[in-house]
């Protein structure tokens, strides 16, 4: 049997996520994970093999979101992490907020500018080039994020969304819907 995580197996066969997840993370991390990607399903918004380790959900579209396993340390940089080998055993979420400017107010209503702000991306050297960029994102300045041309310059990573995670992704992605819908 070949090995599922291999580029040329995921290539070949296109596999769910959900095939691929227990691979890499487990217990309450995989049932949140899981019951996570019901959710995008149900919101017609279902991920779908792209890359290696990587699955995008698109929307009018346009990529909304990608779900990434491990591949490179750098982009699982996570406080959560307690050992240096923890990003294995990790997911990240990258939600493309291309329209934020247009639902900032609802972001700030609701109190998730924190949850944007501890998220964001940082440039750290990777294999294809240095992007940094430095903005203002829900009225704060911020140096040195990373501006990879596919996020619009928005880079939000969230690295094993707990359960408030999560509902704060789900309220990002239904906000960035309704600006695409506008």
């Amino acid at each position: 049997m070949s090995d599922i995580t291999t580029l040329q197996f995921q290539r070949e066969n296109k596999p769910n996520i959900e095939d691929i997840l227990p691979c890499y993370v487990d217990d309450d991390v995989l049932k949140n994970t899981l019951d996570f990607v019901v959710c995008l399903r149900e919101n017609k918004i279902k991920p779908v093999w792209a890359l290696h380790n990587a699955w995008k959900g698109t929307y009018k579209g346009k990529v909304i979101y990608y779900i990434r396993l491990p591949l490179y340390k750098g982009h699982f940089h996570s406080p959560k992490h307690s050992s240096d080998m923890d990003w294995m055993r990790s997911w990240v979420m990258t939600p493309y907020l291309h329209n934020i400017k247009m639902y900032e107010d609802q972001i700030m209503a609701v109190g998730l500018q924190d949850f944007v702000w501890d998220n964001l991306h940082y440039c750290v050297p990777c294999p294809h080039r240095l992007c940094r960029v430095d903005k203002t994102i829900l009225g704060k300045e911020l140096k040195g994020l990373c501006n990879g041309d596919l996020y619009g310059g928005t880079t939000i990573w969230i690295v094993n969304p707990d359960e408030t995670e999560s509902t704060g992704i789900k309220r990002l992605l239904e906000l960035e819907k309704k600006a695409r819908t506008n």
